[in-house]
């Protein structure tokens, strides 16, 4: 199995929110990579979430509350919760979350 340059594939991202497929997991899972600028509306999956932040800052807000997610660091967001993403420069993210969620919300998954 070949190695995969995560960092580099999504510094080659060219428009925020516009997730790319890294690789499928169990055939209904997969990796992406994403990059985050601005505010993204306000949303709510079926199933959980979790984010790692590869470069920049995000911020994620859910429950009343803003988490600030740096370089390195990754946080679940379990099925359900309603939460908005953000990021006041540009932030580079891997996710893993069953195939199809990002549709639930528009999305379309490279």
């Amino acid at each position: 199995m070949p190695k995969i340059p995560v960092l580099q594939v999504a510094r080659k991202l060219e428009r925020a929110f516009r997730p790319h497929d890294l690789v499928s997991v169990d055939n209904g899972y997969h990796v992406f990579t994403v990059a985050y600028q601005g505010v993204y509306a306000e949303h709510q999956h079926s199933g959980d979430e979790f984010i790692y932040v590869l470069e920049g800052v995000l911020n994620v807000q859910m429950a009343g509350e803003v988490v600030e997610l740096r370089q390195g660091e990754g946080m679940l967001i379990p099925a359900g919760v309603r939460h908005k993403p953000s990021a006041s420069g540009r932030a580079l993210a891997m996710i893993f979350e069953r195939r199809g969620l990002q549709a639930e919300n528009g999305l379309s998954e490279d």
